[in-house]
């Protein structure tokens, strides 16, 4: 407590006269008023009847030790707020950890430097008078102890309080461990268990009891494997967590595969002081995979089978139209045989369509790139599907300006793109509608953004996404029509995604879509 001379007291506290006098002498010398105390009882009273404005303790005193009396005070709030150093001759593992877990603000050894224990004293005093002062207590109407007695039951009462408070938390971990699903099991330096939870021994068909005290690979078999017990041994030397998968043996024989964890079990100051294994059943996971390779086979077959035919289907196709287009017919006729030729072309198309997916899924499709005005290529993808446009009675409106610059691209894979767009905005746009075609050069990012706009029923926003997808149609409002025929939207999707751009559609029920693709600045 400072006086009103402004002379700070320190209360010392230890059981050697010799050592209790040095350090009152520095005390003294730096100008502090020392108040001695030789063993826990008497600090503790000293503390209450003097009020110091720092306390200083030795761990190892008569009747109660340092510990014992760090814990009291700062249970009080009447004199938490003194700063203690707890001073100890002997530097023993774990002594400070212990004197920290205290409450103690500052841990010592006898042999420092005097002006190391006055500059920290400095700096607790300091840090002290920042903080919010608190009103002086009156001594008169502080409860002190009245003597030995009633200070040892406050310590018994702490103890007790204390030793409550970890024997719940020591039932709530246990019962965490208890129901859990995967097996749990501790091992000791020696690599013997030393504990294990219910879900291990169900694993096992073994009781608790049989486990305990077993070296790691007694108790669970050879079924484990010497790289489980390995793996172990790393862990117990001090290596970080580790995992493999193996399989752990039933009593009746049955074998389960289980993913084993192992994880360093360490002490207060790091040291490992054994080892956590988990064991996770992954049977399920194991029969997962399983039918996750098969359908993936059969997909593959599948995939391959569809391939063949189709491909085996484009040459018969294109010697039908290539006969249909020499057949000079009669204009009376002339509809008949152009009727025929758009469905065969159609037909054609969808095939190309199937077989480029395949290749562009299976990364075997290379983009063969080329320099080339991206307006001369919008303009031509557009003159073919123009008389698409005209024969619904839908306008075709332009906005390309010439601009946007040269690229380097595959052109027919883009020219397919912007065929592929503009004839689905034209076949699901009603007569007298428009379709409009955009591009802009995007000044921040240098992006090239075309834009297929129609005044068609729209899209149902549940379906942006899905529409994209293979084979994927979504049907209108009105019975009987969808709105793709499951590969063009798709094609265009690995086409431009192939070239680094992104492609969406924003659309708005009874008022139309428009779909969107980006091209980067290629190289």
């Amino acid at each position: 407590m400072e006086s009103s001379d402004n002379v700070r007291t320190i209360l010392a506290a230890d059981d050697s006269p010799v050592a209790l006098a040095l350090l009152n002498r520095t005390l003294r010398a730096a100008g502090y008023r020392a108040v001695s105390a030789t063993n826990g009882i008497e600090a503790v009273q000293q503390a209450y009847s003097a009020l110091p404005d720092l306390i200083i303790l030795d761990i190892e005193m008569p009747r109660l030790n340092g510990y014992h009396v760090c814990r009291l005070l700062k249970r009080d709030p009447a004199v938490a707020h003194i700063p203690v150093i707890i001073l100890t001759g002997v530097d023993v593992r774990g002594t400070e950890f212990w004197s920290l877990r205290t409450g103690a603000d500052a841990f010592m050894i006898k042999s420092a430097e005097p002006a190391e224990l006055l500059a920290t004293i400095e700096t607790l005093l300091s840090e002290a008078s920042v903080r919010q002062k608190r009103p002086v207590p009156d001594t008169q109407a502080l409860e002190l102890p009245a003597g030995p007695e009633e200070i040892l039951a406050k310590v018994a009462a702490l103890m007790d309080e204390e030793l409550y408070v970890a024997t719940v938390e020591r039932i709530e971990l246990k019962t965490i461990v208890e129901n859990l699903r995967d097996g749990v099991l501790t091992l000791n330096l020696a690599g013997e268990v030393s504990a294990t939870n219910r879900s291990l021994c169900e694993m096992l068909g073994r009781e608790e009891a049989e486990l305990i005290g077993k070296p790691f690979g007694q108790a669970l078999g050879l079924t484990m494997g010497a790289s489980a017990l390995l793996v172990t041994e790393e862990v117990l030397q001090g290596h970080e967590p580790l995992e493999l998968e193996s399989e752990i043996e039933h009593r009746s024989g049955t074998k389960t595969p289980t993913a084993i964890s192992a994880i360093p079990l360490r002490d207060f100051l790091g040291s490992t002081v054994g080892c956590v294994c988990l064991f996770h059943n992954i049977e399920r996971q194991k029969e997962q995979e399983a039918l996750y390779d098969k359908l993936k086979s059969l997909d593959k077959v599948k995939n391959d089978l569809t391939n063949m035919i189709v491909h085996d289907l484009r040459t018969p196709l294109t010697s039908l139209l290539a006969g249909l287009q020499s057949i000079q017919v009669a204009e009376e006729d002339k509809e008949i045989l152009d009727i025929a030729l758009l469905g065969g072309n159609t037909l054609l198309g969808m095939i190309n369509n199937l077989l480029d997916i395949s290749k562009m899924e299976e990364g075997s499709m290379t983009l063969d790139k080329s320099e080339f005005l991206l307006s001369d290529l919008l303009v031509s993808g557009l003159a073919q599907v123009s008389w698409l446009a005209e024969n619904k009675g839908v306008k075709l409106i332009t906005e390309i300006p010439r601009s946007l610059g040269q690229v380097v691209a595959d052109p027919d894979k883009l020219k397919r793109v912007i065929v592929n767009l503009v004839g689905n905005a034209v076949k699901f746009t009603p007569a007298d509608g428009q379709v409009t075609v955009i591009a802009t050069r995007d000044a921040i990012s240098n992006e090239i953004i075309v834009g297929v706009r129609d005044t068609g029923e729209g899209i149902p926003k549940e379906a942006f996404e899905r529409i994209f997808e293979k084979f994927e149609q979504v049907a209108t409002r009105k019975a009987g029509k969808t709105m793709s025929t499951g590969l063009g939207l798709t094609f265009c999707k690995l086409v431009v995604e192939a070239h680094g751009g992104r492609i969406w559609v924003e659309s708005e029920l009874g008022i139309g879509s428009t779909f969107l693709f980006t091209l980067p600045q290629l190289g």
